[in-house]
């Protein structure tokens, strides 16, 4: 008998049922339905014409998610190069990919001014344990992406300690499931 087909939901809005199959395997979490749900809750559906940025995209659930939920534009970003691929099929399967832009790199190593856009929401769920998420934070600061009152996700492993790291941020929402805490600042 074949093996089930790994997938993450699409949980609201146009695409909602939508799934994303993906290969698992030791860097990729999708993020879980309750949690997307969670946090959709907390930024209250109110993504019409926002520009968002998946910085870990893995499957895109998060960013495909906000485009289901009616943002204009996600840039997600991914360094695997099967999970990039399966990515862009899914954006072109789910008819959604003249609003999404794919890039394939480190998060680090692109240039993220030359994107000119500013993002009013920016996701990330880096892979657990591989220390990325105060860098992914310097990296969003010391670049000119963010417009006044603009939404930072981060979801990461529970015993992280996100005080410090996210200094100047304001915290909006937190919580905790399983083995992830997520938070939502505004910077």
């Amino acid at each position: 008998m074949p093996k089930k087909q790994a997938t993450s939901r699409i949980i609201g809005g146009s695409l909602k049922g939508s799934k994303l199959p993906y290969r698992p395997n030791k860097f990729i979490r999708p993020t879980e339905s309750k949690t997307k749900e969670t946090l959709f809750n907390w930024l209250l559906n109110d993504l019409e014409g926002k520009n968002c940025l998946d910085m870990f995209a893995g499957t895109g659930s998060l960013g495909i998610e906000a485009l289901s939920r009616g943002a204009k534009k996600v840039v997600f970003i991914e360094k695997q190069k099967d999970l990039y691929e399966s990515l862009l099929v899914n954006l072109k399967r789910l008819k959604v990919h003249d609003y999404g832009e794919v890039l394939r790199g480190n998060a680090f190593s692109l240039d993220l001014e030359k994107l000119s856009l500013k993002f009013d929401l920016i996701f990330i769920d880096p892979p657990f344990r591989e220390n990325l998420v105060l860098p992914s934070i310097e990296l969003i600061n010391s670049n000119d992406i963010l417009p006044p009152n603009a939404l930072i996700y981060i979801e990461c492993e529970k015993e992280l300690k996100l005080d410090d790291m996210t200094k100047g941020l304001k915290l909006l929402k937190q919580s905790t499931g399983g083995q992830t805490q997520y938070s939502l600042y505004e910077s």
